[in-house]
């Protein structure tokens, strides 16, 4: 899988806020709405902002590598933009809230919204928490590899 990740490297210039995310974490038993760190590319708030999800996702040593892909959704006339950061690896342990009775995920998953315009992660909102409980599931179950 590619990772279409950008790395920001800290500095005492680089700005950096946190964003709200939907974290379905295998130590929980519900998802929860989170705060994920964000770094800017300049001081300009309207920059691109690259999100660390290894600030949320747990097991480093066993598993650093995070994928990430793109989820759209189609409502109507209208369309959501989601990026997905999640950890697989097969010594992690089962996440009940993204397994199914035949098929089980090992490990955790991170939700960011996309903003229309800015093309780049903004805060989520409480419809997308919906928009987002009802899909994550169904994306992971839908495919032997997870994600589609």
């Amino acid at each position: 899988m590619v990772n279409t990740r950008t790395y920001i490297i800290p500095s005492p210039s680089t700005p950096e806020f946190h964003l709200r995310c939907r974290l379905y974490s295998r130590s929980c038993r519900r998802p929860r709405q989170v705060a994920m760190l964000t770094r800017c590319a300049d001081a300009d708030r309207g920059s691109p902002r690259f999100p660390v999800a290894e600030s949320l996702l747990q097991d480093a040593a066993l598993q650093p590598y995070i994928h990430d892909c793109q989820v759209i959704v189609h409502e109507g006339r209208c369309m959501y933009y989601y990026h997905v950061f999640f950890k697989r690896h097969c010594r992690l342990q089962t996440n009940v809230l993204l397994s199914s009775f035949d098929s089980k995920f090992r490990g955790d998953a991170v939700v960011m919204r996309i903003g229309a315009r800015t093309r780049s992660v903004v805060n989520m909102r409480a419809r997308d928490v919906v928009i987002t409980d009802y899909i994550i599931p169904r994306s992971v179950t839908s495919s032997s590899h997870g994600f589609i």
